[in-house]
């Protein structure tokens, strides 16, 4: 008796894994491993083992090899292949507005590189087409910076050529936004105006448009040194009445006058020469709020109405009237052209729009 129970606790010590798993069965298994309980039998040969071929990673490599196919097809630098290379940038570009053109050359070059720029658009009388041919001297390796002034809104094709054989010709595709028609005159930091009328340009355009698609409204335009200074809204005749087309001069400004034949004051008066009328024509403002509302539509009497108002400002009444800046800044016998053509794109604010802005 004593010796099966000596030899029942012998087994026991030897096999701990085997018990447990025998013993217990709602005990988890427990692993045995081969290198702890060696086994009698010998085991297979083992085979040779082949290295696997290498997933691609999803990762991209820091540095990776490109296959003839997959070079790049872009041209190599200038820089790198002793090539010229003429290059150019355009700033954002707004109608009547300078326009920043930056011109460099890229690789060996014989300096001073000369050339033209070209371009062809309507002018700002949207009568004829205007040629533009701009000529340029690029004098070293540092970039030339010109400034262009586009007479019309909307998508312009732009060619830069050279007189060298080895720059090539490039061409730009520019967007040129609208100037936008206002109520009220905006500010023109940075130009200081003269009073000779050669400088000066006011260009009239009886066209509107209330269509959504093509909206336009009239405008009074002014032009100070081939820059547009000024496009206010504007109100020529309605009804039976007439607001004259042609080229013309503006003439004596008076700063209240009263039309005898309406009742009513016309303040900041600029006549209009027109041929034939002894100074029944003008452009001026008008006292009130509400003929405000109709400043770029038909709704005159023949003259061309422009807007007029006085706000408070640091406890001062200052009146920001286009009439008003006309008369301030737009000398006499400046060139007047008054026509009717649509442009677009066409951008503006009405006084409605301004009053909600406010």
């Amino acid at each position: 008796m004593r010796l099966l129970l000596l030899t029942a606790m012998l087994l026991t010590s030897l096999t701990p894994g085997v018990w447990a798993q025998t013993s217990d069965q709602n005990l988890p298994p427990v692993d045995v491993f081969p290198e702890i309980f060696p086994s009698v039998t010998p085991l297979p040969p083992k085979q040779p083992v082949s290295t696997p071929t290498p997933e691609p990673s999803t990762f991209p490599s820091l540095y990776p090899t490109l296959s003839p196919s997959s070079q790049p097809s872009a041209e190599p630098s200038a820089a790198l292949t002793g090539k010229a290379k003429l290059r150019f940038s355009f700033a954002k570009a707004q109608e009547g507005q300078p326009t920043r053109l930056t011109l460099s050359v890229q690789g060996a070059a014989a300096y001073p590189v000369k050339g033209q720029i070209l371009f062809s658009e309507k002018d700002y009388n949207l009568t004829s087409q205007h040629e533009a041919s701009i000529p340029f001297e690029i004098k070293n390796k540092q970039p030339l910076n010109l400034d262009l002034i586009f007479h019309s809104p909307g998508r312009k094709k732009v060619t830069i050529k050279t007189e060298s054989p080895r720059l090539a010709t490039r061409n730009a595709l520019v967007y040129v936004s609208p100037f936008p028609a206002t109520i009220f005159p905006i500010e023109n930091p940075g130009i200081s105006f003269d009073k000779n009328p050669i400088n000066w340009q006011v260009l009239v355009n009886l066209h509107h448009s209330l269509q959504s698609k093509a909206p336009q409204r009239q405008y009074y335009q002014v032009i100070y040194k081939e820059q547009i200074v000024q496009r206010l809204l504007t109100s020529s005749a309605t009804g039976d009445k007439l607001t004259p087309k042609g080229q013309f001069k503006l003439g004596v400004k008076a700063a209240a006058p009263r039309s005898t034949l309406y009742e009513s004051v016309m303040p900041f008066w600029t006549t209009i020469m027109i041929p034939g009328y002894s100074y029944e024509y003008g452009n001026h403002g008008l006292t009130g709020e509400s003929y405000l509302y109709y400043l770029g539509t038909p709704a005159s009497h023949g003259c061309l109405r422009l807007s007029n108002k006085h706000i408070k400002q640091n406890g001062e009444w200052l009146n920001i009237g286009g009439a008003k800046w006309v008369y301030n800044h737009v000398p006499v016998n400046t060139s007047i052209h008054i026509f009717q053509q649509a442009l677009q794109p066409f951008a503006f604010e009405n006084y409605q729009m301004w009053v909600s802005r406010k």
